[in-house]
């Protein structure tokens, strides 16, 4: 009989102990938001206007063995306006029957206007929440933010799905960058770089990645296009970057078209000799890249054997990417000012008490000097080549 309470008082205690799922809500009654865009209101500047698009799921195509409707049917577009972000959503749950569930929200659309007024509130509020996952992809609208949750692109039902698969496509290949509502917070929480952020352009029926747009702390103070974005990545994040279409020299309208895989990059921080000198740098950085691709096309034959061939190509891509890096490094230390290429996360690494310690990096990076070296190898030239 002991034994049996001694059981019995056990179980009895375990029973205790397990909560359940006492808190949980079913999917049915939730409203989730896959994405959100961020405006300025048209009456009012002083207000937010917050769009969001909810998926419907008995509209989704193979729902309940159902057939799908339209791309306007599958998902709901709603927008109110606030003078916060939590107070636009607090005026939005009012219009709904369900509660808002932001767990599943994958894209935050930012306005071109509203980021260079500065976002630094907005990030507050997703910040602190919770439900916002890390990993969803924070992104600069030119125009209207809310244009993106808009768009009809008639390859997916929902608008926001296709924009996913449109960044997830372009990050394998290695021409979107990865940049993620976590690494935006590790960035602007770090003094040793700058953050920036993917920029897009939506129309009613598509959406077109067009480069990054660059900050200086929560505020955009410019924009790379794609080929500046591209060499931005190659030299940051070792990622190859889009084709590189070079105009071949004495032909009339000759290309060659370079098609990099894999990049290699190391930077060097080198001491300068000359440190007494009044106005001298005392250190320089070269970053040196070591770039890897094929020939995959060349509209004019230029009648050279294909040991010459080779030599020139090299010759010629290594100057083209060389002018590019040139015209970057201009752009982000003359005239945005703004270290997104973590070169400062180097310099106080491995050189603390020589140079991060005595000085200001936020305004030493404008004349910091910094050097790009590429080496170019083909890989293969294309079976006409053979």
């Amino acid at each position: 009989m002991g034994k049996s309470l001694r059981s019995f008082t056990l179980f009895f205690i375990c029973m205790c102990l397990l909560t359940g799922c006492w808190d949980r809500r079913e999917l049915e009654e939730r409203a989730s938001v896959l994405a959100i865009a961020i405006d300025r209101a048209e009456e009012d500047k002083n207000l937010y206007k917050i769009t969001v698009q909810i998926p419907i799921p008995i509209k989704i195509a193979g729902s309940s063995g159902q057939g799908g409707g339209s791309n306007a049917d599958a998902v709901k577009i709603m927008s109110v306006t606030g003078r916060t972000v939590t107070d636009a959503s607090n005026n939005l749950q009012m219009r709904l029957n369900q509660r808002l569930f932001l767990g599943h929200t994958r894209v935050l659309a930012l306005s071109e206007e509203i980021a260079k007024e500065g976002i630094q509130d907005i990030m507050d509020s997703f910040r602190r929440e919770p439900q916002i996952r890390r990993l969803l992809w924070p992104i600069v609208v030119k125009g209207k933010a809310s244009t993106l949750l808009e768009i009809k692109p008639g390859l997916e039902q929902i608008p926001v799905v296709f924009l996913m698969g449109l960044i997830e496509n372009g990050m394998k290949l290695g021409r979107i960058p990865d940049q993620t509502l976590g690494d935006y917070f590790n960035q602007t929480s770090n003094v040793t770089m700058e953050p920036f952020l993917n920029y897009v352009e939506a129309t009613k029926k598509e959406v077109s990645w067009k480069g990054v747009a660059v900050f200086r702390g929560h505020k955009m103070v410019g924009i790379l296009n794609r080929v500046q974005s591209w060499a931005l990545i190659q030299l940051r994040n070792e990622k190859p970057g889009g084709d590189i279409i070079i105009p071949l020299p004495n032909t009339k309208n000759g290309y060659v078209s370079f098609r990099p895989h894999f990049v290699k990059k190391k930077l060097m921080i080198q001491e300068q000799g000359n440190t007494k000198s009044k106005g001298s740098k005392p250190f320089s950085a070269t970053y040196h890249c070591e770039l890897q691709g094929d020939i995959v096309e060349l509209t004019e034959d230029l009648k050279i054997p294909p040991e010459q061939f080779i030599v020139q190509m090299q010759a010629l891509i290594k100057k083209e990417m060389e002018e590019r890096a040139k015209k970057l490094l201009l752009q982000l230390q003359k005239q945005y000012n703004s270290d997104i290429l973590k070169l400062g996360l180097t310099l106080r690494a491995k050189h603390y008490h020589e140079y991060w310690k005595k000085h200001n990096w936020k305004e030493d990076f404008r004349d910091f000097p910094v050097r790009v070296k590429y080496t170019i190898k083909l890989r293969r030239l294309g079976m006409e080549m053979q």
